[in-house]
């Protein structure tokens, strides 16, 4: 099989990591509070159950992954056993008993417990998988133009993921129902983390000899980087801020614009990532004459100004025009922030004098996902205090306002927070040429 074929199928697991992921940070919150009748105030907690668990789960899945030792590699084992068992904890998720859904249904309701165990279920399985799907890009691909072609071809797969898990969702959702929505999304992720293996190679012999690492000498390594330190922290600011905008657009068409079909609430996210595809030139082009670390810079920057005009818009067609020049910033960010994170790996291995793409990887999922429960916590919260009630066709006035703010101003103050750390972050110019000399990998 050719190097370009190989990088293609690898490239497409991406399309399972976000069709999965998006579907579910997207709509999981919708479905149980507006469809199910989920008290607010018991999902605020459920999150901050979701927290805990991941100060565990992630780095815990780094740990195993990166002291795995197989005659089929390290990272491959894993995702091949349990890509199935995720596109089943994908579909529990859409298909709560009839029999636990009422009214509002509060804390520690039978509601409650099914939400939060399979909640736990499928973040559990989806860090495991996506973990090592992602843990073999720096190792497979250790030369920046590699890099490069691959991300942009992951970028692709997720921007067409992106737009059926942001704009069809609902709509398919209405017209099967929920669960076979489920069904039919994460029997298609499974898949595709399946089908990347047909494009993943790895070198057993390599980590044959290499010593295991205990658990906290990893995290010591890890913490003790001030590059990973910087990065990890710009990234929890943009995962924010791309985590807030299709949680609350569902909410913000129905009560700020009043528009409640499934497809044109999809299609209001959606545009953003249209418009992305063709951004992507903008920003390789930018990233060809400015380092990485300026151009993931100018794309928060762009994406922060971008998201102003939300707080004023008054019709849908006003709005889906401005979420459409979103995708001009959203481009930048979603193409470089994974191959900035390769650099700081590389760097940590002429350090630790092993490879530690699992643990890496996994304490960027811990303190990103950090953004989700931020998120879900901040929207239960605001809607509980604006007086948001499912019951109610209605709201009250305060929901609008609360909706327009969570909208912009909170998604705006995260990303300047994000370009003061980008400011920050050490492992630019001739620190990385240096990492890159040292381990063979300049162009």
């Amino acid at each position: 099989m050719s190097s370009y074929w190989r990088k293609l199928l690898y490239a497409f697991g991406m399309f399972g990591v976000t069709l999965s992921y998006q579907a579910f940070t997207g709509w999981i919150q919708f479905y149980y509070l507006d469809i199910l009748r989920l008290a607010p105030a018991a999902m605020s907690v459920a999150w901050a159950i979701f927290t805990i668990w991941n100060m565990f789960n992630d780095p815990i899945a780094g740990q195993l992954s990166d002291n795995t030792r197989t005659r089929w590699g390290r990272r491959i084992p894993w995702i091949a056993a349990l890509s199935i068992p995720l596109g089943v904890s994908f579909y529990l998720l859409w298909a709560a008993p009839s029999g636990l859904v009422g009214e509002s249904a509060a804390l520690f309701s039978g509601l409650w417990w099914y939400f939060l165990g399979v909640l736990l279920l499928f973040d559990t399985l989806w860090s495991a998988v996506v973990l090592n799907y992602v843990a073999l890009f720096p190792e497979m691909y250790p030369r920046q133009s590699d890099r490069a072609s691959v991300s942009a071809w992951r970028q692709v797969f997720t921007i067409i993921a992106l737009i059926l898990a942001v704009t069809f969702t609902k709509d398919i959702a209405e017209n099967i129902g929920w669960g076979k929505m489920g069904m039919l999304f994460g029997g298609i992720a499974a898949l595709a983390f399946l089908i990347s293996l047909l494009g993943s190679k790895e070198r057993p012999e390599n980590h044959s000899e290499e010593p295991e690492t205990p658990f906290r000498q990893a995290l010591r390594y890890t913490f003790s980087n001030r590059s990973f330190l910087w990065f990890v922290f710009m990234n929890l600011m943009v995962e924010f801020t791309l985590l807030v905008l299709p949680a609350v657009v569902p909410l913000y068409a129905k009560y700020v614009l009043g528009v409640t079909e499934g497809l044109q609430q999809g299609l209001l996210s959606g545009a953003a990532f249209i418009t992305a595809i063709p951004a992507f030139v903008l920003w390789a082009w930018a990233a060809k004459r400015w380092d990485t670390r300026r151009t993931v810079i100018a794309s928060m920057i762009a994406f922060g100004l971008l998201l102003l005009p939300l707080l004023f818009v008054q019709t849908y067609t006003q709005a889906i025009i401005t979420t459409a020049t979103l995708g001009v910033g959203l481009a930048g960010l979603l193409m470089l922030r994974d191959i900035m994170l390769a650099d700081v790996i590389d760097e940590d291995s002429l350090t630790a004098g092993v490879r530690r793409e699992g643990m890496y990887f996994g304490m960027n999922g811990f303190i990103i996902r950090l953004a989700f429960a931020f998120q879900g916590a901040m929207l239960g919260g605001m809607l509980a205090l604006t007086g948001y009630n499912p019951a109610l066709e209605s709201q009250p006035h305060n929901v609008a306002l609360g909706l327009r703010f969570l909208i912009t101003l909170v998604p705006m103050a995260a990303i300047l927070i994000g370009v003061f750390a980008a400011w920050k972050y050490p492992l630019h110019g001739q620190r990385l040429h240096a990492v890159k000399a040292r381990l063979g990998s300049l162009e």
